[in-house]
Order: C-alpha cells, then structure tokens, then sequence
C-alpha cells in the first residue's frame, strides 16, 4: 500500500506544479475527442469535420470555460445536420438549446458531463458519470447528466431521420418534426437512463453522508449494486437480454474507474478517528475527525565528486601516510640509540653500562 500512496503522492504534487499547464492539455484532450465523436456519428460535412478545423477548435477550448466547449460542439452537430437536411436543423437548433440554456442555467461549471455522457455511452461505460458525480458533487447534477442522455438518443435520431427523404411540402416537414420529437418524448429507454442514473447519483451522495467509516467506498459499491439493478430491470423490461453481460461488466468498470480517481482525490485514515466535544454559547458539538493519508515522499540524494578535488584528496593522503611511515622510522631508531646508549651517573662522575 504504500508504494502506491508514494505514488499518489508524486503524481498530486506534479500536478500541483504544473497545473497551470496540465490543466489546458487534459482541456484541449478531452474537447478533442469529443469533436471528433460528434464527427463519426454524425459526419455530414467534410468541412467541419477537417483535423485544421477540429484541432482549432479544441485549443479554443483548452483556455475557455466548459460551457463554451459544448456551445461549440451544440454548434459543429448544427452544421452537420444542416448540410445534409436545412429542414430537419431547425428542429435539432430548438431542442439544442433548449438543453444548452437548461444546463448553462443551473449548473455551467458542469459542461464536461454534458458531453462526457455520449463519449462513455460509445465506450459502453457512462455508469461513471452518476456514480463519480455522487460522490464530488451534489443531486443538482442530475440535469447535466439527463441533458447528456438525451443528446446520446439524439444522436441516433438523427441518423435515422437523415435517411428519411423530405421535400419542401408541408406535409414532408411536418411529418419529419412529428417523427423527431415522437422518438424522442416516447422513448421509453431514454426516460428510464435518466431515471436510473439519476437514482444511482442520489444513491452515492447519500451513502457517502452517512457518518461511518470507509462510507465512500462503500458508496460506490452501493451505486454500482443500484446501477445493475436498474438497468437489469431495465433490459427485461424491453427484452435486451444480450446487454445484460455487457451492462454488468460496464458497471464493474465504472466502479474501479470511480475508485480510483477517488483514491488520488482524498484517501482517509481510519485508524486515527478522533471523536471531540466542545461548546459556544449556543451549541455543543460531537465532532467525527478522520485523518487524511499523507506520506512524504523520499528524497534522492545526488553526491557530486569533483575529479580533481579527489586527485588532490588522494594525493594529500599520500603525504600524510609518508609522513607518518618517517615517523615511525624516527620513532624505531630513536629506540635504538635509546637501547645502546650509557647512563651517565651524575653523582660519581662516570658512565655506567647498562
């Protein structure tokens, strides 16, 4: 576990250096491909769809608010249908809109779920989306999120409605409009993912409220269980029993994705749980402290040798040990003359062998 936390902790500090730089690139990624997705489905003009116009269009979103990133992807699948049918963009600019100025109303700084939504629908993995908002955001972020399922279904309507031929009768357009806004307000799947997710969503923000340990974890255990749930009653309901493996295996893929960004946000330890008591003049207070995981990170220590310091650092201790070898050869001889000298005795006069 702890190489992981060391690692946790390298990558948040990086980040936190660099986030003035970070930031842009994971802006620029993210609106990138959803460009691009909006230019598989529904890839009617070669114009719009060109790598000038895409990459250009990414980089104005890496430095402007999300809110602009989905206003220019509102307006790049506008194009598109326009090339193809001018009759059937009316429509598609109406109910756009009305999405654009529902989610920019009530939650603007969440214009990424917006058009994360389809990208994860393509991927087979959008149960991310109510289980992650569930656990850093609150139930208002259930409009961004249907407003997001609903451009999904869209898009498939589009497609089939492009195929279908229009003159300029009266007739023809009505019947074109009756058939847009019929598969879209009937469709039963696309009410019941909003219904699912939303409850998912709420699920996940109320679980992890709870005033016990590792209520995070286990609230995306429990947004997970409410997911397969939902939709498993979901597909039986309209008989798509061969999306059941691949919703199950979806959701279990969510979960480990929603767990992990989780892990790198905020990581508790349970072990040190402080419970305090204080007062003011108006309340007493029973206080739940749960401890952050914080580790430090090691420090590798680089020695620096100077080749020539240590030429002369070799060479000094050369003399030094010369010095010290005539030493202990003045040292032996003076021992020798020591031992062959006389005594002299002060008192007679004479010398004395030893």
């Amino acid at each position: 576990m702890m190489p992981l936390l060391v690692f946790r902790e390298r990558v948040k500090n990086f980040y936190q250096r660099n986030d003035i730089y970070i930031t842009p690139v994971i802006k620029f990624i993210f609106a990138f491909i959803a460009f691009s997705t909006i230019n598989r489905e529904i890839g009617y003009d070669a114009r719009v769809e060109s790598i000038p116009v895409v990459l250009g269009l990414s980089l104005l979103s890496a430095f402007t608010p999300s809110a602009i990133m989905v206003l220019l992807a509102t307006l790049i699948a506008i194009l598109h249908v326009y090339f193809v049918s001018p009759v059937l963009s009316i429509i598609i600019i109406i109910i756009l809109l009305i999405l654009y100025f529902l989610f920019a109303r009530f939650t603007p700084r969440l214009g990424y779920v917006v058009l994360a939504v389809p990208i994860l629908y393509f991927l087979k993995i959008p149960y991310v989306i109510p289980i992650l908002l569930g656990i850093i955001s609150a139930p208002i972020a259930i409009i961004p999120t249907a407003c997001g399922v609903i451009i999904y279904f869209l898009l498939q309507i589009i497609k089939t409605a492009i195929t279908m031929q229009v003159t300029s009768s009266i007739d023809d357009i009505l019947q074109i409009y009756t058939f847009v806004i019929d598969s879209l307000v009937g469709n039963k799947l696309m009410i019941m993912s909003i219904v699912i997710f939303g409850l998912i969503l709420l699920v996940v923000f109320y679980v992890r409220k709870l005033k016990f340990d590792y209520a995070f974890e286990i609230s995306i255990a429990a947004g997970a269980i409410t997911s397969v749930l939902g939709f498993l009653v979901s597909d039986l309901i309209f008989d798509n029993s061969e999306q059941i493996l691949s919703m199950i295996l979806g959701t279990i893929v969510s979960a480990g994705i929603v767990y992990v960004i989780h892990f790198f946000k905020l990581t508790l330890d349970y072990s040190g749980v402080e419970h305090v008591q204080f007062e003011d003049d108006v309340y007493y207070y029973y206080v739940k402290a749960v401890p952050k995981v914080t580790v430090t990170t090691p420090q590798m220590r680089v020695k620096h040798i100077n080749v020539k310091s240590a030429e002369q650092g070799v060479s000094r201790a050369g003399l030094h040990r010369h010095d010290r070898d005539a030493e202990e050869e003045y040292d032996e001889d003076d021992d020798a003359y020591s031992d062959h000298s006389d005594d002299y005795d002060y008192n007679s006069g004479s010398k004395t062998d030893k």
